[in-house]
């Protein structure tokens, strides 16, 4: 369909009668020979189509592509509405379109079809365009630190109480393990702390052990300054979560994980830590003085 302006085309409708061998020419033809907006109208093209099952894949494809390598940047969007009713009147319509407002224009699209088919709607899919490249792009007014309001985030910082320090690991292999062999791995690994929770307690930690439940178990031991989990999912998978008020720190936490790997060919595969306490904590306990006040909030 095209428009009064030029006679560009501003609506292309992919049918039932169309295949791949046409709508592969069709866009080959922006590629090589035409600029696209030589035959379409910039900002107000829309190309639609259906698909009724999985032997329509390709008008998924080929809007994707259309997109993807004619329309490419920015406001270009991709977009799948599913359409309900019967078993048999269930299908999705496709589109491609340059619309910088293409969410209100879905809204009136989708009510009408609505009211006109007895259908029911749902937008599963809005898939934009790259971000358009400004070259030497200056803004209006740049903004600093000072320009926001820092009442809300300087209380957060103010109310927070680190405690002590939470690391998460996850470890993987393609060896053999056993509850038994996770066990000696953690009695090990127990044996390269250093924290203070460890080295100034009297109390004697016990490895409890929880096997009752799916092919691997659960080791725990606890202490009053601190706590290590251990779960095994009965086959190369390990997690392992350890915390300490005091003492545990990033050398502290490789220091254990390379002796719970011992000689096995376990290797880490996700590694995290947090700081842990109250008052929406964000910061490690060595780095906070509450005495002293963040730098982005100084001279406020």
């Amino acid at each position: 369909m095209s428009s009064e302006k030029d006679g560009l085309f501003n609506v292309i409708i992919v049918d039932s009668t169309a295949n791949k061998i046409i709508t592969s020419v069709f866009a080959r033809t922006f590629k090589d020979f035409y600029d696209k907006y030589d035959v379409l109208e910039k900002g107000k093209i829309i190309i639609l189509s259906a698909m009724t099952d999985r032997s329509d894949e390709w008008h998924e494809n080929f809007l994707k592509s259309f997109k993807e390598k004619v329309l490419l940047s920015d406001p270009a969007v991709y977009v799948e509405v599913a359409l309900y009713g019967t078993a048999d009147d269930d299908f999705k319509l496709l589109l491609v379109s340059e619309h910088d407002d293409i969410v209100n224009k879905l809204k009136v699209v989708t009510k009408s079809v609505e009211t006109t088919t007895g259908l029911e709607s749902e937008v599963q899919l809005i898939n934009g365009g790259l971000w358009l490249m400004q070259d030497d792009f200056k803004a209006s007014h740049p903004y600093s630190p000072d320009d926001y309001d820092k009442t809300s985030p300087l209380e957060q910082w103010k109310s927070q109480h680190p405690l002590g320090l939470q690391t998460i690991t996850q470890m993987e292999t393609k060896g053999p393990l056993s509850k038994e062999w996770v066990r000696n791995l953690l009695v090990n690994a127990m044996t390269s702390l250093s924290v203070s929770s460890l080295d100034l307690i009297d109390e004697e930690i016990q490895i409890q052990e929880y096997d009752d439940l799916g092919d691997g178990c659960v080791l725990m031991a606890t202490w009053s300054e601190g706590s290590v989990f251990v779960l095994w999912d009965g086959r190369g998978h390990v997690d392992i979560n350890l915390f300490a008020y005091e003492g545990l720190d990033e050398e502290e936490s490789e220091a254990f994980n390379r002796w719970f790997r011992g000689n096995t060919s376990l290797r880490v595969v996700l590694y995290d830590e947090h700081p842990r306490g109250f008052g929406r904590v964000v910061s490690y306990k060595h780095d906070f003085d509450p005495d002293v006040e963040p730098h982005w909030a100084q001279g406020k």
